[in-house]
């Protein structure tokens, strides 16, 4: 993809760039590194196509030029991120002015591919000497801003105001992640999947919570993503298997052989190993294989697509069904979706929550549907929310969806209150539609 007023740049080159800056800097002078990705690029590229993609890829980085200093480079970082270094600062605080400068620059109506299309920004920055002393430490630190901004639902964010877990603090998590664990505080929580054609629950989505004593309930993400950087994700993985399978046999005794699709780290998808440890748990608790589903991001068997593959296929050769999740927002090739030993698609929310207001996103749906049809799978379609979106899925011939219409997701002592109701699915859907209006 090109951005023509953009340099393009790997990560790797940034950082050997930082680096340099950073030895030539003179004592007492500052420089920044902003990271800004473009929100909800992603629907657009799939939406409209790459042609206007790259026009709103162009524009963006047109509009950033103009508002940088004269020898402040700006790179593109690959899909949606670009990257700014503002050198020869006088103070620190610069760089939040040019953070604001170039939100408003970017934020907007922008003309791409004869469309005006609404386009936002993230963005996140740090500061050399103030957060971090060589390159390596100043692009983890710009990083972690915007990824804070990301979960606070903000618009820019500077290190130094990070919320967040942050350096020693991530450290901390992860002690107390393997301490959690030793100690089984950690719950699973099952969100109930729906036969959309027959009105029946189909199966339950497995999703890992964590409350803490001091922080309240921590992110998924935040944890997750902290043992993906350590060895603990073996750990949290087996103990998610082991707990999933073992409470699984709870659920089979109110409703016989539904599924339980449980989330595989894209770290365990080039390690053979994980093959037997799956193997080894269902074996322990007696797991039908047709009654699992691991689920896979379409990112994660493109790391390493070869070795993924092999990976893919010993698991489905052990019975166990095989989902792509975030279907739509990744990038994997057709040749390469039809080697795969996959059951099932699941259809991003972000195409399914305002499907009924926008022709495009239904457009999408409609075409992973037939798509994953015509290569026998069936689809799940993820974030249903009201009535309309559902009966609209049920025309499209859609098999499987879930989300807060029919319930959201429940404890296991919960779940097992509720299941008789939510087997019923008209009771079902009202009891969800009550919690719904609880939420809110």
């Amino acid at each position: 993809m090109s951005v023509t007023a953009a340099q393009s740049l790997t990560r790797a080159q940034l950082l050997d760039l930082l680096d340099r800056q950073i030895d030539t800097a003179g004592a007492g002078h500052n420089l920044a590194l902003l990271l800004f990705d473009l929100r909800d690029f992603r629907r657009i590229n799939a939406g409209y196509g790459q042609r206007v993609g790259d026009a709103v890829l162009a524009a963006a980085a047109e509009r950033i030029r103009q508002v940088l200093r004269p020898g402040d480079p700006l790179f593109y970082l690959g899909h949606d991120e670009f990257a700014v270094l503002l050198l020869a600062l006088k103070t620190p605080q610069v760089a939040e002015l040019a953070m604001q400068k170039i939100h408003a620059a970017i934020s907007g109506r922008h003309t791409a591919g004869g469309l005006e299309l609404a386009v936002a920004v993230r963005c996140g920055g740090a500061v050399y000497p103030l957060h971090a002393s060589n390159g390596q430490a100043l692009l983890q630190a710009a990083d972690m801003a915007l990824y804070q901004a990301k979960m606070q639902q903000q618009e820019r964010m500077l290190y130094e105001k990070c919320q967040g877990w942050g350096g020693h603090q991530q450290l901390e998590l992860q002690l107390e992640l393997a301490q959690a664990l030793n100690d089984n505080r950690l719950k699973l929580y099952y969100q109930p999947q729906f036969d959309l054609q027959r009105g029946r629950v189909h199966g339950f989505e497995t999703l890992l919570r964590w409350y803490h004593a001091e922080h309240g309930w921590i992110s998924p993400e935040v944890f997750i993503a902290v043992a993906e950087r350590s060895e603990l994700i073996d750990q949290l993985s087996t103990w998610t298997f082991n707990t999933a399978m073992r409470e699984q046999r709870r659920l089979h005794d109110i409703l016989p052989r539904t599924a339980l699709a449980i989330n595989l780290s894209p770290c365990l998808l080039n390690d053979r190993e994980i093959v037997t440890l799956v193997h080894g748990i269902m074996n322990i608790w007696g797991t039908p294989p047709e009654t699992l589903v691991l689920e896979i991001t379409e990112n994660a068997m493109m790391t390493d697509p070869a070795r993924a593959l092999c990976i893919l296929e010993a698991l489905h050769d052990l019975g166990i069904r095989l989902s792509i999740d975030d279907f739509g927002t990744g990038y994997s090739s057709l040749a390469y979706l039809q080697r795969l030993p996959v059951d099932e698609l699941k259809i991003d929310k972000t195409f399914v929550l305002d499907m009924v207001h926008n022709q495009h996103n239904r457009q999408i749906v409609q075409s992973v549907i037939d798509l994953a049809h015509n290569l026998g799978m069936h689809v799940v379609a993820e974030g249903i929310e009201d009535a309309q979106t559902r009966n609209m899925l049920v025309a499209m011939g859609c098999d499987y969806g879930q989300g807060y219409h029919f319930a959201r997701p429940l404890p296991l002592t919960e779940l097992c209150e509720r299941l008789p109701a939510l087997a019923d699915s008209d009771k079902g859907v009202a009891d969800s539609q009550s919690d719904c209006q609880d939420r809110a």
